[in-house]
């Protein structure tokens, strides 16, 4: 059973303006900045990093988060095959020193 009270619809808010997020001003399109901090207390309660002014939500459009891979597929690809090379206990042994 979902209740929609006003802890969900704040604790939503805080998720999607939380700090490291990037946003684009809707007063000036093109221009991304990222979130610095989200209070709640504050009005308005969002503080970014280029910008000296707090802003309210609607202010701004969340930019879609792009997704980084630490190895990425190729790197990936290459530890996979040459760990396959070695038994389990060896590949312990490397991973380790």
């Amino acid at each position: 059973m979902a209740f929609n009270t006003q802890a969900d619809w704040e604790r939503q808010e805080a998720y999607q303006y939380r700090p490291g997020q990037r946003v684009e001003l809707k007063q000036r399109p093109g221009v991304v900045d990222t979130i610095a901090e989200y209070d709640p207390m504050m009005v308005p309660p969002i503080q970014l990093v280029n910008d000296p002014q707090p802003r309210y939500p609607e202010e701004l459009n969340v930019m879609p988060k792009v997704p980084t891979h630490w190895f990425g597929e190729v790197g990936q690809s290459k530890l996979q095959s040459r760990n396959s090379r070695y038994s389990s206990s060896r590949v312990r042994e490397k991973a380790i020193f």
